[in-house]
């Protein structure tokens, strides 16, 4: 009996050295950059993308509160699936970028969107998201169920949805 326990034990800190050890091994800092062609003109995108009050088509959240807001900086926070993420607008350049930085208890990071005028009307969006996580743990759960990837995209697909919603509306 002191054998099969004394097994389990090594076998369950093993499994726990395993992960500390993949965990310590995967990046702090996690980049994502997504690409599209919007079909619309670069200020009608940039001004939905820059819009927070108009944060209802994005499925991602359950909420959203603009807590202070000075020229062209302002500071809000989002709540999805529970977890309470801070923003603060870094860069706002009409119609060609913007930038904020973002804060919780998991990460730190900043996201960032350039707007190109295309042919055709068109707004070529490029979005880069990077994130640090703040601890190993929280490195370990963010590879394991935070798909940047995904959401990313899933931001983009709305993003469409609105923009012609937008249109149909004119």
């Amino acid at each position: 009996m002191k054998n099969v326990l004394y097994i389990i034990l090594s076998g369950l800190l093993l499994l726990v050295l395993v992960v500390v050890i993949i965990g310590a091994l995967l990046p702090r800092i996690r980049t994502e950059t997504k690409q599209c062609i919007l079909d619309a003109p670069v200020d009608v995108v940039f001004a939905i993308v820059t819009n927070n009050q108009d944060w209802h088509y994005r499925s991602s959240l359950d909420d959203l509160e603009i807590i202070r807001t000075q020229g062209d900086i302002e500071e809000w926070e989002e709540i999805a699936n529970g977890v309470t993420i801070r923003f603060k607008t870094l860069e706002k350049r009409p119609y060609s970028f913007y930038s904020f930085e973002m804060d919780s208890k998991m990460f730190s990071g900043e996201w960032q969107a350039t707007f190109e005028p295309m042919e055709g009307g068109k707004t070529l969006f490029t979005a880069t998201e990077k994130i640090e996580y703040k601890n190993l743990f929280y490195r370990l759960v963010g590879y394991a169920f935070l798909d940047l990837n995904k959401f990313m995209t899933t931001y983009q697909e709305e993003l469409t949805a609105r923009i012609e919603l937008e249109k149909a509306e004119q």
